[in-house]
Formats: C-alpha cells, sequence, structure tokens
C-alpha cells in the first residue's frame, strides 16, 4: 500500500458501510491491499478490492486494473501483479462486454482469455490455481453461492434485462443458495432514459423505477432523469433462480457516491480505472489481517 493511503481507512470505510454492510462485509487486508471480503463458507472466497493500495497515478488512482483503460502498461501490471501476490493465484480476467456469456474458469482460460465473457463459474477441484478477476466501475459484481461451486458475474443494465444473472445460475453445477452484490452503483445515482426505464418496470416491476424523473434543475442531461435501482432488479432476477431475499447480501455501496474509494464511470467519465471482485478457493482457510473495529466473533 502507498505510505499514508491506508491511514485511518479502517474508520472512513466503516462510516461509508454503516451497520449493515459492516455487518456482512469485513474490511481486512490481504497482502498489504484493503479489501472487503464477503463472509462465505470454506473453501470459497470473495473480496472486493478498492481503488487504493496500487502506482497508478492522475486520474487512475491508485489500484487500477484495468489494462484497456489508457492508464499507463506498466502500472497496471504492477498492479496487477501486486493483486496476484495477495491471492496466490493466476488471476484470470476476462474480455467483458455487457454480455450474459459465462464460462468455467479453467475452460476459459483453455480458449486462451480473448473470447467475449461477463462471468466465471469457479469449482474447488477443477478450477485450482487460478482465481477470477472481473472488473468493475459501477456495474454490479453478482456471486452466486452453490454447495459446489460459484459463479461471478459482472452485470450491467444490460446485462440485468437480457439474463446475465440467469445464464450465471444455468451453468453452475450446483444450485444457487445465497449471493452477494459487490459494491456498485446505487438508485441514488443511476439514471437513464425513459425507454430503459420502461424496461426495468415490465421486467422487474415498477417498484425499481423512480416515480417520476428528477427535476432537471438536479443538472442531469435531458432525457436522463429517470432513477433505476439496479440492486432490486437484480434482487429479482436472483429469487428468480431460487435464491431468497433474506440470502442475498448486498452492503448497498454505491460507487458513484463514493468515487474517492471505487473506480465510477459516471462520476468520473469513460477515463477511469476499475476495481476487482476476486473469487477463488483454498483448501484450508487462510488468516488475513481483519482491521479494528471489524470480524466475526
Amino acid at each position: 500500500m502507498t505510505a499514508g493511503q491506508g491511514d485511518g481507512l479502517d474508520k472512513l470505510l466503516l462510516e461509508r458501510l454503516g451497520p449493515l454492510g459492516s455487518s456482512v462485509l469485513d474490511l481486512s487486508v490481504l497482502g498489504g491491499l484493503p479489501v472487503l471480503e464477503a463472509c462465505l463458507p470454506s473453501p470459497f472466497r470473495v473480496v472486493f478490492t478498492t481503488r487504493l493500495g496500487g502506482q497508478s497515478r492522475g486520474r487512475f488512482a491508485s489500484l487500477n486494473l484495468d489494462k484497456r483503460s489508457g492508464d499507463e502498461p506498466a502500472a497496471v501490471e504492477a498492479n496487477r501483479a501486486l493483486v496476484a501476490r495477495a491471492v496466490g493465484r493466476r488471476l484470470v480476467t476476462p474480455n467483458q462486454v455487457h454480455g450474459v456469456r459465462v464460462v468455467g474458469l479453467a475452460e476459459y482460460v483453455a480458449e486462451g482469455e480473448e473470447t467475449p465473457c461477463d462471468g466465471l463459474t469457479l469449482h474447488p477441484e477443477i478450477d485450482k490455481g487460478l482465481a477470477a478477476c472481473l472488473l468493475f466501475a459501477d456495474c454490479l459484481p453478482v456471486v452466486l453461492c452453490g454447495d459446489a461451486d460459484l459463479a461471478v458475474v459482472h452485470v450491467g443494465w444490460r446485462g440485468l434485462l437480457e439474463g446475465a444473472i440467469q445464464q450465471a445460475a444455468r451453468c453452475m453445477m450446483s444450485a444457487p443458495g445465497s449471493a452477494v452484490i459487490g459494491p456498485s452503483i446505487g438508485p441514488c445515482c443511476f439514471m437513464v432514459e425513459e425507454e430503459i426505464a420502461d424496461a426495468f418496470a415490465r421486467r422487474f416491476g415498477s417498484q425499481t423505477v423512480a416515480d417520476r424523473p428528477a427535476a432537471k434543475s438536479d443538472g442531469q442531461p435531458e432525457g436522463q432523469g429517470w432513477k433505476v435501482d439496479l440492486w432490486a432488479a437484480a434482487g429479482r432476477a436472483l429469487e428468480e433462480v431460487g435464491v431468497s431475499p433474506v440470502r442475498v447480501v448486498n452492503p448497498r455501496l454505491c460507487t458513484a457516491c463514493h468515487s474517492d474509494l471505487f473506480f465510477s464511470y459516471r462520476r468520473e467519465g469513460p477515463s477511469t480505472g476499475r476495481h476487482a471482485c476476486l473469487a477463488w478457493t483454498e483448501d484450508r482457510r487462510v488468516i488475513t489481517q481483519v482491521l479494528p473495529g471489524h470480524g466475526k466473533a
């Protein structure tokens, strides 16, 4: 971690997470990097990186993991090396295209890691030594957990409407029994055209769309005034694949509201970086440093 970046991070994230978030995610230091870890049964591990702890500068500061962002390639490679050392696995980052394709982690490696893919499944035996590394800057990281395996999927508004979560469930060996929605843009900040809002209302119900457009005096461009709740829509999609709402963990941590901790396409524009959702398996639980005030009894 860059000197000074971790100072007060535990207090800062505790304030941002609030009681709900801090009860479902652990703030830990993994290999020197601050991460938010979902509490999953062994052998599965899932963590969400922040934008802190890397070597990128300027608008990409500092743990940008996206090779396609326009950041200095050497900085991105150094950041990825930091993450790979932290998890002790080979990182597999799919070619994300806002689609619905989901494949097995080892299978994707065999393909050459260039084909379009927005979701990976992870099995303790088949995918040993590999870590799924999907990148985000407002889109939803959705993790579906089953008895035998899990799936990590990159879900934007298009993917939600086109069935990315349903496809991830179909590709798993075991039925998903729980799910985690990671840091992503909240209903407070996700505004769209009326046509997209109507599509969400038809597909997921009127409760996923604000009752009326936000006032144009808010500074939003014409036609961008409808607020859509992607978290609620994802919850409906998860319910459709058999995951009860009480088994969905969502810290409700909006990336656009907290762009000092996470990259946000909506807040910062296209020239921004990406943080990650990382998933891997371990034969035994590895103890990470849990920052003060966090961790389960």
